[in-house]
């Protein structure tokens, strides 16, 4: 249950009380297993609260651009610092208040300052002709905003956060680039800002808009960091394709087995946006590299991946994390995550693994499909849907591959949606005869 669902059950529990549905004591106990966090804001609160900053921040800035080529150097700096002074004795009074402060005030405190530190280095820059390019400007920007997501608890300047170094990354894929102003750098900038640190309150879950918005954060920052450590290794910006799809199986197997608390393991698929995105890249993967001209391709990848350190740092990450998964019964992430193990297997037949690797894949698929369903049915955490899914869709690859006339792939694709339904609905209704027992 989300926040939404908790303010439902504590909105309902008065009237089931009057109407005899639970005791007293139930309702008191059902507020203390399901509390009510009002310290998080909600989506209306972020909203309004970062729009009002930023109207604010734009109207400054609109203001004090209108007769900027009337002052004086002295008056410019002025009207650089004064809105970042006011900003920060804002936040400071803000957090002296401590938790009593309202959430939306946090957050606009927060906002606040950031647009005051971003117009600041700007003005700053531009009174000086300090000159710089514009990744150059967002690094320093979304370093200094990083304390106030540490301070102030603040969602929507995580978001800017997460939004900035992706951003950022994508511009640093330039060839040429040191490492360390590169995109290789994005997991320790998105290490910063876990969860919220310096003090760490493990205890309050992040919201379900900021994991998907961290997740594809990660999805664009680690494929910024893959397509530059392969360019890299070429010396070339161009070509080289199937390096960067090698890559990109790596970096969805290590976010799909990135280690989750308790209670994020029971929680549903859409509160785990990691394992969505890296489900459905490296299920991609394996159906792409079913295909007999693929075999090449795969060979070749995983080949010049092996010599380069960028992959080796995410298989070491993607085998630690596996290794975590071993010990909580993640069953269903391992046998997805284990897709980018066969192109390895393959290379064992030496001159012949370019024909070995796609019946290899063709059947680790088939096995892995059989396996989400088995799960769910043996007790354990499966995937059922996407198993069945997956069967379908390697079915409907293999008729796309095969000589069969149209009418016969026609026939073949109407008996597969069929039986796909079928299983569909038989899905639902044991799921919601297993929700529901019968007394």
């Amino acid at each position: 249950m989300n926040a939404s669902h908790h303010r439902w059950l504590h909105d309902q529990l008065p009237q089931w009380e009057r109407d005899s549905l639970v005791t007293a004591e139930n309702a008191a106990m059902l507020r203390h297993r399901h509390p009510v966090d009002d310290s998080q804001p909600g989506v209306a609160q972020l909203i309004m609260g970062a729009l009002g900053a930023l109207l604010i921040g734009a109207g400054l800035i609109a203001v004090i651009g209108y007769n900027w080529d009337d002052f004086t150097r002295p008056v410019r700096l002025l009207f650089a610092f004064l809105p970042l002074l006011s900003s920060q004795v804002f936040s400071s009074i803000v957090l002296r208040k401590g938790d009593s402060v309202a959430a939306w005030v946090r957050e606009t405190a927060a906002m606040l300052q950031t647009m005051a530190t971003g117009a600041c280095i700007a003005l700053v820059s531009q009174i000086y002709h300090l000159g710089g390019q514009w990744p150059d400007f967002l690094f320093a920007w979304l370093l200094l905003s990083l304390p106030l997501v540490w301070l102030l608890r603040s969602t929507s300047v995580a978001i800017f956060y997460l939004i900035a170094i992706a951003e950022w990354s994508i511009h640093q894929c330039d060839l040429g680039k040191v490492w360390h102003h590169s995109p290789l750098i994005y997991p320790l900038l998105l290490l910063g800002l876990f969860p919220f640190w310096p003090g760490l309150r493990l205890d309050k879950p992040l919201s379900v808009t900021l994991r998907w918005i961290m997740a594809w954060s990660a999805v664009f920052g680690l494929g910024a960091a893959a397509y530059f450590a392969t360019q890299q290794h070429f010396d070339r910006s161009w070509g080289h394709e199937e390096v960067f799809f090698a890559l990109g199986a790596f970096t969805a197997a290590a976010i799909t087995l990135f280690p989750l608390s308790p209670n994020a393991l029971a929680a549903p698929s859409r509160h785990k946006p990691q394992i969505v995105l890296g489900f459905l890249y490296l299920l991609v993967f394996g159906i792409t590299n079913t295909f007999l001209e693929s075999g090449d391709d795969i060979v070749k990848g995983y080949a010049a991946a092996a010599k380069m350190p960028w992959a080796w740092v995410l298989i070491a990450a993607a085998a630690m994390f596996a290794f975590q998964a071993l010990r909580t019964h993640r069953w269903a992430v391992l046998a997805v995550s284990s897709i980018t193990l066969v192109p390895l297997v393959g290379l064992v037949f030496g001159t012949n693994a370019s024909a070995a690797i796609p019946w290899l894949m063709t059947l680790h698929l088939l096995a892995l499909g059989i396996t989400l369903i088995v799960l769910e049915f043996s007790g354990r955490r499966g995937a059922p849907r996407l198993g069945a899914a997956l069967l379908s869709i390697l079915l409907i690859a293999r008729m796309c591959e095969s000589d069969l006339s149209l009418l016969a792939k026609g026939l073949a694709f109407i008996v597969i949606g069929v039986a796909f339904l079928i299983f569909n609905m038989f899905m639902g209704r044991l799921k919601a005869r297993l929700t529901h027992p019968q007394p």
